[in-house]
């Protein structure tokens, strides 16, 4: 296998778990502000996901708000952008997922009109003015989409048929209208793409069968995930991705026995999480121009402060695909995870 080289000694690394369940934190997205979505909670029974924002310098625990879709069993905060507008899913009690976007205290219900029985809809990434995730349809498939929070409207991100796609999932759009995103693949690969204008690219660390990519910025650093052949996953940034060419660098926590990278500013800050040798999934922020270094954030992880919110329901408008350019990420093997089968069984 293709031997990737390693960015791990250029960057800082602090582990910021929330108190309340210190066994599984997920930090999924990052704006300029350096301000913080995620979540802690595996969803098993008694560890429900709950939602998060996270602020900037220190991560002190006066610095975290819990941010829940109101009667919500779980929620996931994912992507923010520079307004702090976040976007993410939830679980209602039948078990059933929907995107929302929340927004000066509000949460508005975000639903794409192909979505089958048995609901899927996740939103996974933002940017000024359109969110990006998928639906899953009446036969289990993924499909990716992208949503103009003005307006409501719907549009489709679906790679071309030359990417032998079976199951598609947008995960992260950024202000030049970029969108990254991964499918299944009819060969049983994962393979990543970078969208624009309907252009689409591949992208797959070299010598990688499952590469997933979650995170871009404005300057068009993409962060995932790949499995390498000995089964093991890690985090990758990819420059260059609007090339055919780009480079991939592997990032990993450096005591961490599996690390994926979901969320990347402008600035180049990565978050993310990674497995720890107890089996704990630990939230993870690597910052760039460090030697490796490894750290925990003061107070050692976040407190909980509800914030009060309102649930309302987005319009289904127009089920036909719009003008925008959307993506597509690949389908979990729950219902609460955003990982696809193949990275959750390398973890």
């Amino acid at each position: 296998m293709t031997t990737v080289a390693s960015a791990s000694n250029t960057y800082s690394f602090v582990t910021i778990n929330d108190p309340t369940d210190p066994t599984f934190n997920q930090l999924l997205g990052i704006n300029n502000a350096n301000t913080i979505a995620g979540y802690y909670g595996s969803g098993a029974t008694g560890h429900p996901n709950v939602g998060y924002i996270l602020t900037a310098p220190n991560y002190l625990t006066s610095n975290v708000n819990v941010a829940n879709v109101p009667n919500a069993n779980q929620t996931q905060q994912i992507g923010i952008n520079a307004a702090g507008t976040t976007v993410g899913f939830y679980v209602d009690a039948a078990g059933n997922n929907f995107g929302f976007v929340y927004s000066a205290g509000t949460y508005t219900t975000v639903t794409n009109p192909s979505t089958g029985t048995g609901t899927v809809n996740q939103l996974l990434g933002l940017n000024g003015g359109y969110a990006v995730g998928f639906y899953t349809d009446a036969g289990g498939n993924n499909h990716g989409y992208s949503y103009d929070i003005s307006t409501l409207a719907f549009g489709d991100v679906t790679p071309p048929a030359s990417f032998a796609c079976t199951s598609t999932t947008a995960t992260s759009t950024n202000n030049n209208a970029d969108v990254v995103g991964f499918c299944d693949t009819a060969s049983n690969t994962t393979i990543s793409f970078f969208a624009n204008n309907g252009n689409y690219l591949q992208l797959n660390v070299p010598g990688s069968t499952n590469t997933q990519a979650f995170g871009i910025n404005i300057n068009r650093d993409v962060v995932g995930s790949f499995v390498d052949a000995a089964g093991v996953t890690h985090g990758f940034i990819a420059t260059g991705a609007n090339t055919t060419a780009p480079t991939y660098k592997s990032i990993d926590f450096p005591t961490g026995s599996s690390t994926i990278l979901n969320g990347i500013n402008d600035q180049g800050y990565i978050v993310g999480f990674y497995l720890d040798a107890g089996g704990n999934t630990n939230g993870v922020l690597a910052t760039p121009g460090g030697t490796g270094t490894v750290s925990v954030a003061p107070g050692s992880g976040i407190a909980t402060i509800s914030v009060a919110g309102t649930l309302t329901t987005g319009a289904k408008i127009d089920s036909s695909p719009t003008a925008s350019t959307t993506s597509s990420r690949s389908g979990s093997a729950t219902i609460f995870s955003l990982f696809s089968a193949a990275i959750l069984a390398a973890i």
